[in-house]
């Protein structure tokens, strides 16, 4: 009796423990974690071949897994996703994930399974919060571009078929131009040859005379000193022309001030009060002048006392005569014989 229990106890241990194996073989191949996550939302347009429990993974590292796709039914609005992947993520890498992280799906190799891959971002940039709704990058679509492939491949071949006639004509006249081309080609070989050598030496002499232009024109030391002078003038002027604008302004403001005095009509009055007594002042020196050669004209003719003083030589002579006498007998002033 004794040893059927012992049995019955080992059956059961070995039980237990193919159990215990069972179950932690499922949790290791299943990927489940007993570490705490946080949630991202990423949407996509086409998901591709991501699945619910696909792996998150960041430079290789496992850091979490998809919970599940959910497909945008409600929310038609122009920047809202077709199909969002709600992915959880291991608190432990929180830190190394920025908000400006790009979530991108890819495959382990060739044909391998596809997984959610995450460029963590900047290290500058604020972590990416728990909740948050972020935009993936949808995966290429291999089978659209082997359809669209398919599609015009068969459209050609259709096209070619319709269209042999025509397409035989082509290559006809194709083959007839390269003919001709190749026969004109053989015909003015001689000439060709002179074209190119008239090109080379047209080439020649361009770049013969863009050196003597370089010599004359940029090179020269006239074309230097030319342009030291420009400078020079152009500096003089700046220097010069503020100082010619402030008395030009200095001119214009003594101007100014003349034209207000002259303004009002007591200036305007006594200005042409002014201008009547100059007018009066010029008539009477002219008739002084007039006067004055009458009577110049008078003593030239010997007229009146001044004229025979002057114009009379005996008189003259008498007058010089009387007065070296006075000189040297002075006696005669007060004694007359």
């Amino acid at each position: 009796m004794a040893s059927a229990r012992s049995i019955e106890v080992k059956v059961g241990m070995l039980i237990l423990t193919a159990l215990a194996l069972l179950a932690a073989f499922i949790l290791v191949m299943g990927g489940i974690s007993f570490e705490p996550t946080y949630e991202v939302v990423v949407g996509f347009d086409n998901p591709g071949g991501l699945q619910s429990g696909a792996p998150v993974k960041i430079a290789g590292v496992k850091v979490g897994k998809v919970k599940r796709m959910r497909f945008n039914a409600d929310d038609q609005s122009k920047d809202a996703a077709l199909v969002y992947a709600h992915v959880a993520v291991e608190k432990r890498y929180h830190d190394k994930i920025r908000d400006n992280a790009t979530f991108y799906i890819t495959t382990q190799g060739v044909l391998g399974e596809q997984f959610l891959a995450v460029d963590p971002g900047s290290s500058d940039r604020p972590v990416l919060e728990d909740g948050s709704v972020v935009r993936g990058l949808d995966p290429p679509r291999l089978d659209r571009l082997i359809a669209e492939s398919y599609d015009l491949l068969h459209t050609t071949v259709i096209a070619l078929r319709r269209n042999k006639s025509e397409i035989a004509e082509l290559f006809d006249g194709l083959t007839k131009t390269l003919k001709g081309t190749g026969e004109f080609l053989h015909r003015n070989q001689d000439r060709l040859d002179r074209v190119a050598e008239n090109v080379e030496k047209m080439s020649d002499e361009g770049h013969l005379t863009l050196l003597h232009a370089r010599e004359k024109y940029v090179d020269n030391p006239a074309i230097d000193r030319i342009l030291a002078n420009v400078e020079h003038i152009s500096n003089s002027s700046a220097r010069d022309v503020p100082v010619l604008l402030e008395q030009g302004r200095a001119t214009l403001v003594g101007t100014q001030k003349i034209v207000n005095t002259f303004s009002n009509d007591a200036e305007i009055a006594r200005f042409q009060a002014l201008l009547g007594d100059l007018h009066a002042t010029t008539k009477e020196a002219r008739a002084a002048v007039g006067d004055a050669r009458v009577i110049a004209g008078h003593i030239r003719r010997g007229r009146g006392s001044v004229g025979a003083l002057v114009m009379d030589e005996q008189l003259f002579d008498d007058l010089q005569e009387l007065a070296r006498d006075l000189k040297h007998n002075p006696w005669k002033f007060f004694w007359k014989e």
